[in-house]
């Protein structure tokens, strides 16, 4: 499938109809009240309509005059209700956190009403008179939050490997950590979340590339990681008794150098020194001595 070059360059996908956050609030709806609600237009924002009757979660008591005279922002709708529809998606409608990460990923959107979101839900917790209900909303704008800042950290990685497609060896270098099973599940939800085939097909390249870097730094990080075990389980065994061994390995616990790979070359040796026939049997109590002194250390 051919790649458009342009496609990595984009500055943000440009979301299907029937999948933005304004598509996602329209299945808060009752049927006989669905051509009410808010529907997304070619660039996934919400478009005017008249105003429906009120079906917001918040309960007369808390909605407050300011609310009722706030101004429309969308579809007849004001920000608060527009607020509470999401309140009620992800507290009832959509309560998996998947379902949250494919509404959230379409950045441009969420960003007209995030600090709008998070602002309503304090006003519910406070003014809210149940318990159970506060605890809720204190629990769930927790949680949206903490997906919301991992997406943005995701994007930031994703638009820094798409602006510099040639240097993806070095970002993934400086920044391997970041390279999570979290960060590939999101790049699946960008692909869904694109209309054309090219833009989908470079992000599905994009991540192709990301993982073969990664595999090829691991494999040098390991490579080197084996190869300064060796240089230290020489120095260990160039020792000029079983104490001075001791002492190194004693060394390399307080600096903090008794690493995996060290552990592993001294358990491959002393396993292969158990099962030899021609090692000597004081080699072998070295390696014994070794071993065991390095698995108390």
């Amino acid at each position: 499938m051919a790649t458009n070059p342009g496609v990595l360059c984009r500055a943000s996908p440009r979301p299907p109809p029937a999948s933005t956050a304004a598509a996602h609030l329209h299945s808060l709806s009752s049927s006989s009240a669905s051509e009410h609600i808010p529907h997304s237009t070619q660039r996934g924002r919400l478009a005017a309509a008249p105003p429906p009757p009120p079906r917001c979660v918040a309960s007369p008591t808390i909605a407050s005059v300011k609310d009722q005279t706030e101004a429309e922002v969308a579809m007849g709708y004001t920000m608060t209700e527009i607020c509470d529809k999401f309140i009620e998606l992800f507290m009832y409608k959509k309560p998996e956190t998947k379902d949250w990460r494919k509404l959230l990923v379409f950045r441009e959107e969420w960003r007209r009403y995030r600090e709008h979101f998070y602002k309503r839900c304090q006003v519910r917790i406070d003014m809210d008179t149940d318990p159970s209900l506060k605890q809720k909303l204190v629990v769930l704008a927790r949680k949206v939050k903490k997906i919301d800042n991992e997406i943005e950290k995701h994007m930031e990685l994703f638009n820094e490997l798409r602006e510099n497609p040639a240097d993806i060896n070095a970002i993934v270098a400086r920044r391997r950590k970041d390279f999570t099973g979290e960060f590939f599940r999101h790049l699946n939800f960008l692909v869904n979340a694109y209309n054309g085939l090219d833009e989908r097909d470079g992000i599905v390249r994009l991540g192709a590339k990301c993982l073969s870097a990664i595999h090829a730094y691991d494999c040098t990080l390991e490579q080197l990681d084996i190869e300064s075990a060796q240089l230290k389980f020489d120095d260990i065994l160039n020792s000029s008794s079983l104490d001075g061994a001791c002492d190194k390995i004693k060394s390399l616990a307080k600096a903090k150098e008794l690493d995996s790979s060290l552990i592993l070359l001294i358990n491959r040796a002393w396993a292969a020194a158990k099962e030899s026939k021609t090692m000597n049997d004081k080699v072998k109590d070295i390696m014994y001595h070794i071993y065991t002194f390095i698995s108390m250390a």
